[in-house]
């Protein structure tokens, strides 16, 4: 049920990643038909890209690991003993775990560090909080479908999955 429930929460944010793919999109359109044909650029489009891309990563991280999507080695791995793919589809996950946990705690800090300091965009006035706690949300995701892969590892060796 919760493992569901994760795996829901990391297709949503993959989604809204995806949406922001189709913004970015846009903004870079506006900005060259605007510069080039009306000679007035967007104003704030680079500003608006490099937010944009930030959550289009942040946000895929989740979803990628929810599909396996990131890159395996399985020219070695195939060729190791069942045993030692045992091992590694159990610590790898945690090695994972272990660091986006760390990559949670401080995201948090400097979220809290930001709203004191009113950080904001150069040109926007943007508050930089906003993608600070993004990084925070798709950190604790991503931590959670870690947390699905090693319960699953767990149920392999004990052949219940």
């Amino acid at each position: 049920m919760l493992q569901k429930w994760i795996e829901k929460s990391s297709y949503f944010l993959g989604s809204v990643g995806a949406g922001v793919i189709f913004a970015l999109m846009l903004i870079t359109g506006i900005d060259v038909i605007g510069r080039y044909l009306f000679h007035r650029p967007l104003v704030g489009a680079f500003e608006m890209s490099e937010l944009a891309l930030a959550i289009m990563v942040l946000f895929g991280w989740g979803y990628n690991q929810a599909i396996k999507g990131h890159v395996d080695i399985d020219l070695l791995y195939k060729r190791l003993p069942r045993s030692v793919q045992t091992i590694l589809d159990f610590l790898i996950p945690l090695l994972g775990l272990t660091l986006f946990v760390f990559i949670a705690w401080q995201s948090i800090n400097f979220t809290l560090d930001s709203i004191g300091w009113h950080e904001a965009t150069e040109m926007l006035h943007i508050p930089v909080w906003i993608f600070k706690l993004m990084m925070f949300i798709a950190s604790v995701s991503l931590s959670l479908q870690f947390v699905v892969d090693i319960v699953t590892a767990c149920q392999k060796v004990k052949g219940k999955a």
